[in-house]
């Protein structure tokens, strides 16, 4: 079997390209031809479409955009993970709303839309929220990665300070999870069962990504843990993923985050598992 690796033109780095490589070498292994293409490659018009390529017999999709995702569905490519699981764990408002009923995931509340050049102006939502929520509170922008758009206010003035930095992008606001603080899981999944998973803990931020400097060791989900993963897959539709556990008090499961193209370095880093052989193993099962 033929497939392409697709992964964004301009978003390069070595743990990029460690992770590619990986998938690459995966491959194979296991007797398929996967090509890595970069999305600048499928440029073509909407009216053509791909007709001018020769589509591969899968795609596996390491890249956020959604819309090529989709385009390469409407072409006739069985696309891993397809275009709505993509759209659903890149943005994390669309991912609370596919989670709602599935997994126990924080309390959230999403911030009314405003637009460029306009901005959050009035702060009435603000006080609503802090009066629902409680603060510390956690505002988190609907895209980012790694962290970095995930933010702590810690009392009202913090938040309207938190939001005019935001400026017009779309975000929400969750109930701070106390009993998690600096420390989550990473399970990750493929195919429907649990492959590998990481504790990760920071003493020095609320946040547990080792990118902004926790450490990880390798972890043993509980079955309840593995279930929530499973269970979040299941309500995205994902084939694939890296799913973010916190702590309840009674160490209960919550999601926090989906990630559709999770960066398994770490994970194989302190496990020794390779996520990438389970995740080909699935496409290839899959397609046969």
């Amino acid at each position: 079997m033929k497939g392409w690796l697709v992964v964004n033109a301009f978003l390069r780095s070595e743990k990029f390209d460690a992770i590619y490589s990986l998938l690459l070498c995966a491959a194979k292994e296991q007797g398929a031809e996967l090509e890595l293409v970069s999305s600048d490659r499928l440029l073509c018009t909407t009216e053509s479409g791909f007709s001018a390529f020769s589509l591969p017999d899968f795609v596996i999709f390491w890249d956020k955009d959604a819309t090529l995702a989709y385009r390469l569905e409407q072409a006739g490519a069985r696309v891993f993970n397809s275009a709505r699981t993509v759209a659903l764990c890149d943005n994390k408002i669309l991912t609370s709303v596919a989670l709602r009923g599935a997994v126990r995931t924080p309390e959230t509340v999403i911030a009314p839309k405003t637009f460029e050049g306009i901005g959050y102006g009035g702060s009435a939502f603000l006080r609503r929220a802090g009066d629902l929520l409680g603060y510390p509170l956690v505002v988190k922008e609907a895209y980012g990665s790694f962290g970095k758009q995930v933010y702590l206010a810690r009392s009202y003035a913090e938040a309207k300070e938190i939001v005019s930095r935001i400026g017009w992008k779309d975000f929400l606001m969750q109930k701070f999870v106390r009993s998690s603080v600096g420390k989550d899981v990473r399970v990750n999944v493929a195919g429907g069962r649990v492959v590998s998973a990481i504790l990760r803990n920071n003493p020095d931020d609320f946040r547990s990504n080792v990118t902004n400097g926790g450490t990880a060791q390798a972890y043993r989900p509980s079955d309840a843990q593995k279930k929530a993963a499973i269970d979040a897959c299941r309500a995205v539709g994902a084939d694939f993923a890296g799913v973010d556990l916190l702590f309840g008090e009674n160490g209960e499961p919550i999601v926090c985050e989906i990630n559709s193209n999770p960066h398994f370095k770490s994970s194989l880093d302190c496990t020794g598992i390779d996520l990438s052989r389970a995740l080909l193993a699935h496409v290839l099962e899959s397609l046969r």
